[in-house]
């Protein structure tokens, strides 16, 4: 009897980024699990990014290359186009970590069937790496730590019914809408959701990433905000904060940075 497998949409949105796209197609080309949709959309790249994407043709289901009005309606794009049954958004300076990430996931979600996953991720820096571990967390969870720090979008897998359930990503925000995203999902499914202890995702540490810039606080806190983080008592919200962030540097304790 044929196996039916799970079909993976992976989406990469990418604007003039030739320096590391090619690592990140490479990393999706190179994965053992055979039912893997690739999709990139480009914002109108004037770097050589569109022909890098272009000579890999082969390896991607579906490509566009036209203007846009910013990553998250790149995402939404590609959502549109995803036929899968789980989505991940790969960013193009990022790469899955090792060839069989995408069946380790897939052996995971095959169990349950939950709406969403998440896993860890690796941080990549001037050629060095260090794993980060993760741990289960709940929307209350996730919005009392006022990060999206503990289930993060590099390394989140949400299913098709549920993304189109929230409608995509919202675009009243430009810079931290995937922490928006992530905590609608958790509270629409009810937690419905978990960590799987698997390293999914080498994230790049780069100074021109949106993290680095620091775009990402201000919009921050207006979703906090908005999912009613100033609704908890003044009390529960900082025994929250201090319980997860020290936990979360105990289970990395002895984490740094290595050489690749």
């Amino acid at each position: 009897m044929q196996k039916n497998f799970i079909k993976i949409s992976i989406i990469t949105v990418c604007k003039n980024s030739a320096e590391f796209i090619e690592e990140t197609i490479k990393s999706v080309a190179s994965q053992t699990y055979p039912d893997i949709e690739y999709i990139v959309i480009d914002g109108n790249s004037t770097d050589g990014t569109a022909a890098i994407v272009d000579s890999y043709k082969s390896n991607i289901s579906h490509f566009i290359n036209e203007a846009d009005n910013g990553m998250y309606d790149a995402i939404n794009k590609g959502l549109a186009l995803a036929s899968g049954d789980y989505f991940l958004v790969l960013n193009s300076d990022d790469l899955l970590a090792d060839s069989n990430t995408i069946a380790k996931v897939c052996d995971e979600i095959s169990r349950d069937s939950k709406d969403w996953y998440y896993g860890n991720i690796i941080k990549l820096k001037n050629g060095m790496e260090k794993k980060v571990k993760l741990f289960p967390v709940t929307f209350k969870q996730l919005l009392l730590s006022t990060h999206g720090t503990f289930a993060q979008h590099p390394c989140f897998f949400i299913s098709r019914k549920l993304n189109s359930q929230l409608g995509g990503y919202n675009f009243e925000f430009k810079y931290a809408s995937d922490y928006d995203y992530i905590l609608r999902a958790m509270r629409a499914s009810g937690n419905d959701g978990r960590h799987v202890d698997i390293y999914i995702t080498k994230f790049r540490m780069h100074d021109n990433s949106i993290t680095a810039s620091g775009k990402i606080n201000k919009e921050r806190f207006q979703i906090l905000s908005k999912h009613g983080y100033y609704d908890y008592p003044f009390l529960s919200r900082k025994i929250f904060y201090y319980t997860l962030w020290i936990y979360y540097k105990i289970i990395n304790l002895g984490h740094r940075f290595r050489r690749c």
